[in-house]
């Protein structure tokens, strides 16, 4: 079995997804957010590197298991094992099925669509990972019941290989650097999820706009 550079990555994603999962349980909170923002990166990069090469056999499936693993099951299972609330376990299990729902769904969707159909998982996984660092229960699972929704909703959302989300990703990453420098990890947090609270109103937004058209 040959690996191709896109499928090394896509199997860093699930190690990091994994490892996150592991720190999560060990209440190794900041660690355990990175590794999932890590798995994101090397999603990306995934993605990236299979544009420009030829296409693998096991890619596409090999990208669509690490993401359910790093942005499906370890976003859940880091809510419970953080926040060991019993009530969660319905909520957690709810979100994963939505997960997989939402990838089994993208991958029978057609190529050339230039818009995602729902939010995508990668963006639901890190909205939810990076909640966890506010150390709130009640808004994690106010959270996992909105990501849920929409990520088995039919709202149009832009492909985050769109070039005005790079560049908002960028900018956010920059203010969340900056918040972590100077107020700690919440500040940082508060940052993300304030910016990435945009990318879930893309489509009301968008809908407006036509409307009034």
């Amino acid at each position: 079995m040959r690996l191709r550079a896109q499928d090394l990555l896509s199997l860093m994603n699930a190690i990091s997804g994994f490892s996150a999962m592991v720190l999560a349980h060990l209440q190794i909170r900041e660690l355990s957010v990175f590794m999932l923002v890590a798995a994101a990166l090397f999603d990306g990069a995934d993605g990236i590197v299979a544009r420009r090469s030829e296409q693998s056999e096991l890619g596409p499936h090999l990208d669509s298991l690490a993401d359910m693993v790093s942005f499906g099951v370890a976003p859940a299972a880091m809510a419970f094992f953080i926040h060991r609330e019993r009530y969660l376990l319905i909520l957690c299990a709810i979100y994963m099925l939505c997960g997989m729902l939402r990838l089994a769904r993208y991958n029978i969707s057609p190529a050339e669509w230039t818009h995602f159909e729902g939010l995508p998982i990668t963006a639901s996984g890190l909205i939810l990972g990076v909640s966890l660092l506010l150390d709130s229960p009640i808004f994690t699972s106010g959270l996992m019941i909105l990501l849920s929704a929409l990520m088995v909703s039919t709202l149009p959302y832009p492909k985050l290989r769109d070039p005005r989300v790079v560049f908002v990703c960028m900018m956010v990453g920059g203010a969340a650097l900056s918040a972590l420098h100077l107020s700690g990890v919440r500040a940082a947090a508060i940052v993300i999820l304030i910016s990435m609270a945009f990318y879930l109103m893309i489509p009301v937004v968008r809908s407006c706009t036509l409307q009034k058209r």
